[in-house]
């Protein structure tokens, strides 16, 4: 009886304090995005993205003085590492990083699937917007809109493809200037 008391009592602390952790949202390898997140009353509610660990880490710290310490989805070790100030940052917006995304947007801009949705999609819609009456302008405007939205999705994966591309070959200048430096230093 007195186990459950204390777990009970541990499930309303729970409930009522807030809670704080990090969230690695990517992978460590492709870089990521680091959201600070608190949990109360049942709900995980997101305090915003850092693009540095390092930054999220330093947030975090000013928010336990306010919250009891977080239970972090990112180990405690790399987040000790992180707030030396000698560390490394680990960037969402690293060349790699670059690299992955622009990867993952080529796959999706290639799929078969993807392609057939986009341009099934793009002329419903503008058959649509012809088969309004010129008088249902909020209709008609909606349906603008729309095929303007769908235009911006494939224009972002296009600018993160391009983006890549560019990432790659920054990587690989990189590679080289260090491989002309080694030689000379030989």
């Amino acid at each position: 009886m007195k186990d459950r008391l204390f777990a009970l009592a541990r499930a309303v602390r729970a409930w009522f304090v807030p809670a704080w952790s990090i969230h690695e949202e990517g992978s460590a390898a492709a870089g990521s995005v680091f959201a600070i997140c608190r949990a109360q009353f049942g709900r995980t509610r997101m305090l915003g993205r850092w693009a540095t660990l390092h930054t999220a880490a330093l947030q975090l710290q000013a928010l336990r003085g306010i919250a009891p310490p977080p239970a972090p989805t990112v180990d405690a070790a790399r987040i000790a590492r992180a707030l030396d100030p000698r560390a490394p940052e680990e960037s969402a917006h690293s060349p790699e990083a670059r690299v992955y995304r622009g990867d993952r947007a080529r796959e999706v801009l290639q799929n078969e699937a993807f392609a057939w949705a986009f341009e099934t999609t793009k002329s419903e819609i503008y058959e649509s917007w012809q088969a309004t009456l010129a008088a249902n302008a909020p209709e008609r405007e909606r349906l603008w809109l729309s095929l303007q939205m769908l235009d911006r999705v494939q224009g972002h994966l296009v600018q993160r493809l391009e983006t890549g591309k560019l990432a790659a070959r920054e990587i690989k200048h990189r590679q080289q200037v260090a491989q002309q430096q080694k030689a000379w230093l030989e």
